[in-house]
């Protein structure tokens, strides 16, 4: 891989973990340490399908199966079931439920109707430079907004 390609990964990647991250710290009453956790795997989760073998296909590549609303539902229900913890449930949703939004602006989409093959996308550049830039400061945004995550403002 080249090393263009892999600074690319790296930086959507880190993306949707700190959306992640912002929308539960911002959005739930989950505690600081907990919310770290759930709002940056959950926010990164859905691209876990790059470590599936190439063989398998269909649904198992990126952006099939992990990047399924059914999926993000599936994994919601069992963080609930788990926890028995609604801000747990909710937070979980807003990981998994930011990184699908995001994929769906951009150019590839997501399979909002799987398991049906047909994706959905806006077609808009959000893992493009200026996408990016204005995804983080929206989630330091929503962190600014929590004073307590900021101890110099609290």
């Amino acid at each position: 891989m080249d090393l263009g390609r892999l600074t690319f990964l790296t930086v959507a990647f880190v993306t949707h973990a700190v959306v992640g991250y912002a929308l539960v710290r911002g959005f739930t009453s989950v505690d600081r340490r907990t919310g770290a956790w759930l709002g940056l795997g959950f926010g990164f989760a859905p691209d876990a399908d790059f470590l599936f073998p190439a063989d398998w296909g269909w649904p198992f590549v990126h952006r099939g199966i992990t990047h399924a609303p059914l999926f993000a539902l599936a994994v919601v229900g069992g963080a609930y079931v788990v926890s028995r913890r609604r801000s747990v449930a909710l937070a979980v949703a807003l990981g998994l439920g930011s990184h699908l939004v995001i994929d769906s602006l951009s150019t590839m989409g997501v399979p909002w109707l799987f398991p049906l093959r047909l994706s959905w996308n806006a077609g808009l550049d959000v893992h493009g430079p200026i996408g990016t830039v204005l995804l983080w400061a929206l989630s330091i945004g929503i962190l600014a907004s929590r004073t307590d995550d900021i101890p110099w403002l609290a």
